[in-house]
């Protein structure tokens, strides 16, 4: 199967295209930067564009059975609102009229499940988020509101502060409030998580979360 990748160059990128490739997916890599793919020259293919270009998105998506999105804010101002929210419902819209169906998208505890108990860490978290970086919250929790909506079988997982760090599969996933959660994530245990996710049914339509077991 093929995986369509999105945030394929950001510091989550790299691992997600690694633990891919280990489950032995075929790969197609969206970035407007392929430079930042040279390491992977031969392994994976490489689609050039920005979240704005729709025949490029589609070229990447086309084949696919899945698609991960590892989008979120970053540090580089933009002068639209809602970067992310706006890149993924681009590609959204092309996974339907291409009829793939299977989306699994970063996302963070700013947006809250249903499931989720009171949990005054994550809270007390995503009220500093907001107070700090408040476009990157909107976005984040805008870009969920999105997904959750949809039709598509998608995932959204939830994680705490990311760390470069090996795979464990230590972790512990559940829902804010009713599973033990802790403040910290390894990058690699992130991304089989995410890719274990293509296959894997127990949270489709759902907002786990996700953190190295404490």
């Amino acid at each position: 199967m093929k995986i369509a990748l999105f945030g394929g160059t950001g510091p989550t990128g790299r691992y997600v295209i690694e633990e891919a490739l280990r489950q032995g997916y075929a790969l197609s890599v969206y970035t407007r930067d392929a430079g930042k793919l040279s390491a992977f020259e031969g392994r994976v293919a490489v689609v050039v564009g920005d979240l704005g270009n729709r025949d490029a998105i589609k070229a990447c998506i086309a084949g696919a059975g899945a698609v991960i999105s590892a989008l979120g804010p970053n540090k580089q101002r933009s002068k639209e609102k809602r970067p992310v929210m706006h890149g993924v419902r681009t590609i959204m819209s092309v996974m339907e009229a291409l009829g793939v169906h299977r989306l699994i998208q970063i996302s963070t505890a700013s947006y809250r499940d249903p499931k989720d108990g009171f949990d005054l860490k994550s809270r007390g978290l995503a009220t500093m988020f907001k107070l700090l970086a408040h476009n990157a919250y909107d976005d984040i929790k805008a870009t969920a509101a999105l997904v959750s909506r949809s039709p598509l079988d998608w995932t959204l997982v939830r994680i705490p502060f990311l760390e470069d760090g090996p795979a464990t599969d230590r972790v512990a996933v559940g829902w804010y409030g009713k599973t033990r959660l802790g403040m910290k994530l390894s990058r690699a245990n992130l991304a089989r998580f995410l890719v274990d996710q293509v296959a894997a049914k127990a949270f489709v339509r759902a907002a786990p979360g996700i953190a190295d077991h404490v």
